[in-house]
């Protein structure tokens, strides 16, 4: 029998080791941007060329680094001009000391740090899981877009949770999809790799999704996945040709747990472009009224997090999804504290 843990200062405690999104590629061309993971402020930009995440307050009076500016040597505090080097985050100027002064031993904690799917991670300390791997099929003639990041009072769970969840398609989503969305979920088998889940199912949109652009509108097949403990992502094939990639990804931005900052990025094909006459920017719309008939859900439910004891829920058979990520969770969990324990 697995020994019994408090979950909830587990879950503190892993997360501090998940790669998390902190701002999207194409914010950090010249701007210096806030971040955060956790309750820990951040700081994000790009030195030659290369992604930069550190604290987001300077050791010497805590102002804010995102308010100043990227030099020749790091990054610059707006509020005396001390510079940190972007890899090892030392201080290597201190403009109120006589040339020569001795500065002493002061840095700016730095974090590792990643780009992709559009986005640049994060990790608070070292990363117990790798970077997610999403599936996406080669030589489509994919174009992306990535949304803009959104802040939600809701647990990151709870979001990911509703990513995912088809039956509230025609109650949610009625305005962007139509009042024709299939309102039966039929069965489906959640398959597990590793951290990872997926799976497959078809739904029809009743020709009025996308202002009833038929061949998008109608059965469609969906292929689920995410990868634990928030990437979740859907591809769609469409019956006459033609894909769509999407992932959302959802950062907790306090402690607590409740509140987080939605990431996502959206893929379309050659096919549903130029076959079906949906170019990006229509799609992008369709998919940002999507998420934005969300909000309203996700921010009212009680409790702001997904219960990780089933019993405090029900559940049907549409909910299989739902259950097996809480169970492989929970198992995660257990899994980070028997091996931090060993470390």
């Amino acid at each position: 029998m697995t020994a019994a843990i408090d979950l909830a200062e587990v879950e503190r405690r892993f997360l501090r080791h998940v790669w998390f999104p902190v701002a999207r590629s194409e914010d950090l061309t010249d701007a210096v941007l806030p971040g955060r993971v956790l309750g820990v402020d951040l700081v994000v930009y790009r030195h030659e060329g290369t992604a930069v995440v550190a604290a987001g307050r300077c050791p010497h009076r805590g102002v804010a680094m995102w308010l100043g500016r990227t030099v020749a040597q790091g990054i610059e505090c707006p509020y005396h001009g001390w510079v940190f080097a972007p890899k090892t985050g030392e201080c290597v100027a201190v403009p109120s000391l006589p040339e020569g002064g001795a500065i002493g031993h002061i840095q700016l904690t730095t974090y590792p740090v990643t780009e992709a799917y559009g986005h640049v991670w994060t990790s608070l300390a070292e990363p117990y899981l790798p970077l997610p791997e999403l599936t996406i099929e080669p030589d489509a003639g994919w174009a992306f877009s990535h949304g803009v990041p959104h802040d939600l009072r809701c647990g990151m769970r709870q979001l990911t949770e509703n990513f995912r969840d088809i039956a509230h398609f025609p109650f949610v989503h009625s305005g962007s999809m139509g009042p024709n969305v299939c309102r039966v979920v039929d069965p489906y088998r959640v398959t597990r790799q590793g951290w990872s889940l997926e799976w497959e199912m078809t739904t029809d949109l009743g020709g009025s999704a996308l202002d009833g652009t038929a061949a998008l509108a109608n059965q469609i097949r969906l292929i689920h996945g995410v990868a634990l403990p928030m990437a979740a992502t859907v591809r769609t094939r469409f019956p006459d040709g033609g894909r769509r990639f999407l992932a959302q990804f959802a950062t907790p931005l306090d402690e607590d747990g409740q509140r987080v900052r939605l990431f996502w990025t959206l893929g379309i094909d050659r096919i549903v472009r130029e076959v079906h006459g949906v170019d990006m920017d229509r799609m992008w719309a369709y998919e940002q009224q999507i998420f934005e008939e969300d909000y309203p859900i996700v921010e009212n439910q009680v409790p702001v997090e997904a219960p990780l004891d089933l019993h405090t829920q029900k559940h049907t058979a549409a909910d299989r999804y739902s259950i097996v990520y809480r169970k492989a969770y929970v198992e995660l969990l257990h899994r980070f504290h028997a091996d931090a324990g060993a470390s």
